[in-house]
């Protein structure tokens, strides 16, 4: 690696660097890449035209950056053709049998590569008392590292391969505040504000989409691609014959689901993104009160934007009476006949629609409230710092999701790894620090 430094007058400021990197994880062909960038600031606060205002602007910064990073997050052996063994019996004897690995090798896959261009502002007001940042930026990605779907008959399942293109855009906010600054009382603020953009603009570089792998051009990464509810068939309309032609195999209690392709049915064609699966926008609060010896802090968080498949409501399941789910939500029955949620019966969702919710969320994050005892206390006790405090975690959640949480691992009953599924936890904890 190589770094040029050159600053002028503590107003102008010039980072050159590159460096050149090997990974072993890639083909015997294409190990190294080489990753140059550049970075430039202006101090404007320095600037003769701003000592007129350093009473009101403390600090005043302006940078930008450009420059090509790598990404080499594949596995070990992932670029190699191997053989799987497997012990198999023969002739009355444990043997050992070989196979090829379904995962094809690729001597040519290289370093993943992301071209950056980011711009931001530094800030401070009235000698601090309001600072923070703001930050803007784009990124390109390309020479992706994905596995790309083989056809079976050429004895491999998938393939690492250098494709596909993804653009990154955003916007990045820290604002920090002294509201209150007193000799016994003190209230300060951070903010802090993150919103991201991504979309795919190439694939396979054919225009082709995949959607197998959900990947579509202009989509961002990560997307609910299914169906749209409109309701659920209500026996009068089974009765009358409503369904036919739209979804022959419907009874009364199923879903209904919309033609949005408009050929008369329901099938594969009437699917569509319906959101993405991260958040549009995050952003935190902190809240930092002192009083004396006394300090709380408080940590609010919010995630917004976000559609997940809610395995609760599409599993209908309720534990063994473990879990109330069923009964809370109101299925449909003939007596209750509901618009929003289906029947339990197995027939009620042929077309295995996943159910996505919105799983955004504000929570009560951390709340900590202590109190440091004076010095000429702890002194006579023999120790040199007591700190005894209190604290919470996972207070309270605002949410419309339905479900143990937004955030947590809910995996649909009788599914692979179901046994890990749990719940976010709420905790407390009283504690002492000492320092001797």
């Amino acid at each position: 690696m190589g770094r040029l430094n050159y600053a002028y007058d503590s107003r102008y400021m010039l980072t050159l660097t590159v460096r050149r990197d090997g990974a072993s994880v890639f083909g015997r062909n294409n190990k190294y890449g080489a990753f140059p960038s550049a970075a430039a600031a202006w101090n404007i606060h320095n600037e003769s035209f701003m000592q007129n205002t350093k009473h009101i602007v403390s600090n005043l910064k302006w940078r930008i950056s450009y420059g090509l990073s790598g990404n080499e997050a594949i596995g070990i052996y992932q670029t190699q053709f191997l053989m799987n063994s497997n012990p198999m019996a023969m002739n009355g004897l444990s043997t050992t049998a070989l196979n090829i690995r379904t995962l094809m090798g690729n001597d040519n896959l290289q370093w993943e590569k992301t071209k950056g261009l980011n711009t931001g502002v530094d800030f401070g007001l009235f000698n601090n008392r309001i600072s923070g940042s703001i930050d803007v930026y784009k990124s390109s990605t390309y020479d992706m590292l994905l596995q790309q779907l083989l056809p079976k008959l050429t004895g491999f399942v998938n393939v690492y391969s250098n494709m596909g293109k993804l653009q990154n855009t955003g916007l990045d906010l820290t604002l920090n505040t002294k509201n209150i600054v007193k000799d016994h009382f003190n209230w300060s603020s951070t903010l802090v504000f993150s919103r991201n953009k991504n979309k795919i603009t190439e694939v396979y570089g054919n225009g082709k989409e995949d959607l197998g792998n959900r990947w579509f051009i202009g989509q961002p990464v990560g997307v609910i691609y299914d169906y749209t509810k409109v309701g659920i068939w209500q026996e009068d309309e089974i009765a009358s014959g409503a369904n036919k032609g739209w979804d022959d195999a419907a009874q009364a209690g199923d879903l209904k689901l919309a033609d949005l392709n408009a050929d008369g049915k329901v099938d594969d064609g009437d699917r569509s993104v319906l959101g993405q699966t991260a958040p549009k926008w995050t952003a935190g609060l902190t809240n930092s009160f002192t009083y004396k010896a006394f300090t709380l802090n408080v940590f609010i968080n919010t995630v917004q934007g976000a559609l997940r498949n809610n395995p609760q409501i599409g599993g209908a399941s309720d534990e063994m009476g473990r879990r109330s789910t069923p009964a809370a939500l109101g299925y449909w029955t003939p007596e209750n006949k509901s618009n929003e949620w289906r029947s339990l019966g197995n027939h009620s969702n042929i077309h295995g629609y996943g159910f996505p919710s919105n799983a955004s969320f504000t929570r009560l994050k951390d709340v900590t409230l202590s109190y440091t005892m004076p010095q000429q206390l702890v002194e006579k006790i023999g120790v040199q710092g007591l700190t005894v405090y209190a604290s919470g975690r996972n207070l309270y959640t605002w949410t419309n999701w339905l479900g143990w949480d937004p955030e947590a691992r809910d995996i649909t009953r009788g599914s692979t790894n179901d046994a890990i599924n749990y719940p976010m936890v709420r905790t407390y904890v009283l504690g002492i620090n000492l320092s001797f």
